[in-house]
């Protein structure tokens, strides 16, 4: 019985084996097929990377080649347009200046304004000194210069044009400059037209930078003779950090050409050279030397002739106060060393020139060759501790540009200078008091001596208020040599500037 019992039993156990082995082999089959389409996925993602990465390179190289093909091709104007500006507009040094989109064309205009107020106080005593036929201005006012620089530059030609509306005395525009320039190399200047010529020192600065309303009578005079604005001359400089050199023919002032000339205008040349072996940050040493001459006079109907005469230093009125006359002459020249120091806010110049007439012989009449001379030194002290930089362009220093400009709303006071100055201008030669000058051959054209004191008030940079006071001495006979016509006076005067 027990064996039947278990017969049952062991076949209801081999059944059941059989179904778990029979479940057991479905589920390795399943496995076995989820692995192989695993493997296959795997190997799908695989390659999708792949074929991925390989079109991210194709689009790279493509994208390379396409941008080397744009740069090498040319651009169509229109793209060029709108890919840059065809003007820029910009404010260099306060000037409006229009340039190019490719930078080769520049355009601007500036201004330029000195407006003065001033006069003459005589000594009241019954004095020779004051018993001059020349009258004097007790008060007036006088458009010194009026200017407006036009400047056109393309690539390294530069064009100037400045019309001058002031003047001594104001009132008769002329010309102050018409240039053409060529800078091929940047110490190298090459320039034709009218326009001044680099002579003497005190010339050679500014009338913005100088430090007295007017320059010494001396230069004025040298000046005359084959340089000054708007004269024509065509020439060049070479001009770097410690060196300067200048030299122009030179040619008659403009509106010199007119109908009473019998011939061409005068011809000349000057030449300037300047060092600058001391250039530090606290410390400038300049030495130079000036010359010029006017080979051959400009003649009219009546031949040659030179006229050497200026104003006491000042431009109020328009009375010469030492004037040689007209001088009949065949040729002229000027030369004269100069110098400047420079100690921190401290400056120190002057020179000395020499003026030679070559008077033209005319029968038996003595004409002897006339000598002239002067000078000046001037200094100037910036008492809010401002420094007068050197320009090399120039080879003369610059003005005084303040670390606080004038404002009212931050407490800004500008900056301040004081100046002095004396200077001489003698043009007496071959004359013995109370012999005319007739017979001699010479020539009573005064001599002529100022003390001047100053201070300048520098608003900005492009503003500034002059105010001085100048002792006049002059010492002249008439041409008869007995009568003393010059004068003794003191002038007081301002100067409102504005340059742009």
């Amino acid at each position: 019985m027990a064996i039947g019992m278990m017969q049952p039993a062991h076949a209801q156990d081999a059944a059941r084996l059989q179904a778990i082995e029979t479940q057991i082999r479905s589920l390795q089959g399943e496995l076995n097929r989820m692995r192989r389409e695993s493997s296959r996925s795997e190997s799908a993602a695989r390659a999708a990377r792949e074929e991925a990465a390989a079109a991210r390179a194709e689009a790279s190289a493509a994208q390379r080649s396409a941008a080397q093909a744009v740069a090498a091709a040319p651009a169509p104007a229109a793209a060029g347009a709108s890919a840059q500006p065809p003007v820029r507009i910009s404010m260099s040094n306060g000037r409006p200046t229009f340039t190019s989109g490719d930078g080769r064309f520049s355009a601007s205009v500036g201004a330029v304004m000195h407006f003065d107020i001033g006069g003459y106080i005589r000594d009241g005593r019954s004095s020779p000194d004051n018993r001059g036929v020349q009258k004097m201005n007790s008060f007036g006012t006088n458009l010194r210069r009026g200017r407006l620089p036009f400047t056109f530059r393309y690539d390294d030609f530069t064009m100037n044009l400045t019309p001058e509306f002031g003047g001594s005395p104001d009132g008769s525009p002329s010309l102050y400059e018409a240039s053409i320039n060529w800078n091929p190399m940047r110490p190298l200047m090459i320039s034709a037209g009218y326009f001044k010529p680099s002579l003497t020192l005190n010339d050679s600065t500014s009338s913005a930078n100088i430090l007295f309303m007017e320059r010494p009578s001396i230069v004025n005079l040298a000046t005359s003779i084959a340089g000054s604005s708007a004269r024509s001359a065509v020439g060049a400089r070479w001009a770097d950090r410690r060196f300067f050199v200048a030299g122009y023919l030179t040619g008659g002032t403009y509106g010199s050409q007119s109908a009473e000339l019998a011939t061409p205008q005068q011809t000349g040349g000057t030449f300037r050279v300047a060092g600058r072996p001391i250039a530090s940050q606290d410390m400038d040493l300049h030495l130079g030397f000036s010359t010029s001459a006017a080979f051959d006079l400009g003649r009219t109907a009546s031949g040659q002739s030179l006229r050497l005469r200026d104003r006491p230093e000042l431009r109020i009125d328009n009375n010469r106060l030492i004037d040689t006359g007209s001088l009949a002459a065949d040729s002229a020249y000027q030369w004269g060393p100069e110098f400047a120091f420079r100690y921190r806010n401290f400056m120190l110049q002057g020179e000395y020139i020499q003026i030679g007439v070559d008077q033209s012989k005319a029968g038996a009449a003595p004409r002897p060759d006339l000598n002239f001379e002067g000078g000046y030194v001037e200094a100037s002290w910036v008492m809010t501790g401002e420094t007068r930089n050197y320009s090399t362009s120039r080879a003369a220093f610059d003005g005084v540009r303040p670390r606080r400009p004038f404002n009212l709303r931050d407490g800004g006071m500008g900056a301040f200078e004081l100046v002095g100055r004396y200077s001489v201008a003698d043009l007496n030669d071959h004359v013995t008091r109370g012999r005319s000058a007739s017979s001699t051959g010479g020539t009573y054209g005064g001599r002529q001596e100022v003390i001047g004191l100053g201070v300048n008030w520098y608003l900005n940079n492009n503003m500034r208020a002059m105010l001085q006071w100048n002792n006049v001495n002059v010492d002249r006979l008439n041409a008869a040599g007995t009568t003393q016509i010059g004068q003794r006076i003191d002038t007081v005067a301002m100067r409102l500037q504005v340059v742009y």
